[in-house]
């Protein structure tokens, strides 16, 4: 049968119940509230719907991933829809084995062209057929499902209780309002942020409070009873770990402060770790200025303890963020971290303690940072110890499990 729920005060939807009834007929049920022998057996329909595209994955995907591994391991049924290369990614194929199940899309290059593939066969169309009891929205800012409305229609069509999982925000972000991103919005019974920042902008955003939130802080991927031994060399090697995508992570400022006369002379150099759409356009930026020496392009690696046995600290001059992952784990394995004030940066890091806070994404601003980070590095060590007791605090949060709550409390209501 159907059950009425409200959100906010401002909206009604029907989503679907599993009853003990043996019939579902409205004639005999009625349109009322659920009676209290109406309850969800004690194994879920967990649905997660991953909106990134254009990548195999990404810091995004790591919570999923961890809240299916454990729902699996619980006995609970999963269902992921994503991006036909998440689908096909090598972490998403080690939870298939262990019995998960995928929907996966490749979106057409023209919404017409898409809309007309929709008619054949829905986007998704085998969320359906798995009847969920809770759909977990994993997206990547406040606003995918407005420049997406293919996915839109996929949620439309969900009826169950559904959470919003925001990972990044910022005040850069222009305010967008497409109908169909709205209605998910309004739509949705509980939302999930990665840091406090991101909640209140996503509340300037909104123009209104956000009640029914959660902020669960990204932990660190790697853990160490211990940080890593601090490198000796007396060249300095700076170290950026991010996606190659300048709008929001910021690399090309890095050779406008490094192009500085104080820096030209200074024994350091950064290497820039990671893959994105920027690539080419930093290659060709850091030769054509002839910054090959200072900065370079060090490609993608997953072996977070080789990256930080040989650099000294982070750079993150980032435009936006959630709770980067990449600073949490730098700080596991004891380098501090020099950031911008965005996102969950300072959440995270504390100013002159674990690292350096620059005021603003700019190169007045960031190259102020650096120039105080260097001037301290001599307390480097120091830093990293502190900030690896930081990590390890965090390494106590539990943000998959605390968010399987959060799904077993919306779909058992």
């Amino acid at each position: 049968d159907f059950t009425r729920s409200s959100n906010w005060g401002r909206r009604r939807d029907w989503r679907w119940c599993r009853c003990n009834e043996g019939h579902s007929s409205q004639a005999n049920l009625g349109w009322s509230p659920r009676t209290p022998y109406q309850h969800f057996p004690t194994k879920m329909r967990i649905a997660i719907l991953s909106t990134i595209s254009g990548y195999t994955w990404g810091g995004t995907e790591e919570v999923w991933f961890d809240l299916a591994s454990r729902a699996l391991g619980e006995g609970h049924s999963v269902m992921v829809a994503a991006d036909y290369q998440v689908a096909e990614s090598e972490k998403t194929s080690r939870l298939v084995k262990r019995g998960l199940e995928i929907s996966t899309r490749k979106l057409a290059r023209s919404f017409r062209l898409q809309q007309v593939f929709n008619k054949l066969r829905p986007t998704h169309a085998e969320l359906e057929d798995f009847n969920p009891d809770v759909l977990l929205l994993n997206s990547g800012s406040p606003y995918d499902f407005h420049f997406n409305p293919t996915l839109a229609k996929v949620v439309e069509r969900q009826h169950c209780p559904k959470v919003f999982f925001c990972h990044f925000n910022s005040d850069r972000l222009v305010r967008e309002s497409a109908e169909a991103g709205n209605r998910i919005v309004n739509e949705c019974d509980h939302f999930v942020f990665v840091s406090e920042a991101n909640r209140k902008q996503m509340e300037i955003q909104l123009a209104r409070p956000i009640p029914n939130s959660t902020v669960l802080l990204n932990r660190s991927r790697l853990e160490l009873a211990e940080p890593l031994k601090f490198p000796e060399q007396t060249a300095v090697q700076f170290a950026n770990v991010a996606r190659l995508e300048i709008q929001w992570k910021g690399q090309d400022l890095l050779p406008q402060i490094f192009g500085e006369t104080q820096w030209r002379n200074r024994d350091a150099k950064v290497l820039c770790y990671g893959v994105g759409p920027d690539e080419a356009y930093l290659k060709e930026l850091f030769e054509n200025f002839h910054y090959e020496e200072a900065i370079s392009l060090a490609g993608f690696t997953s072996d977070l303890k080789k990256i930080w046995k040989s650099a000294h600290a982070l750079l993150l001059p980032s435009r936006g963020e959630g709770t980067p992952l990449v600073a949490v784990e730098a700080m596991m394995c004891g380098r501090p971290v020099i950031a911008t004030d965005v996102g969950g940066n300072t959440e995270i890091i504390e100013d002159g303690v674990t690292g350096f806070i620059a005021e603003a994404p700019t190169v007045r601003s960031f190259g102020k940072a650096m120039e105080r980070a260097w001037q301290a590095r001599g307390q480097w060590p120091a830093m990293g110890r502190e900030a690896h007791v930081k990590a390890r605090e965090l390494a106590g949060n539990d943000p998959a499990g605390r968010l399987l709550e959060i799904l077993t409390k919306l779909a058992d209501q």
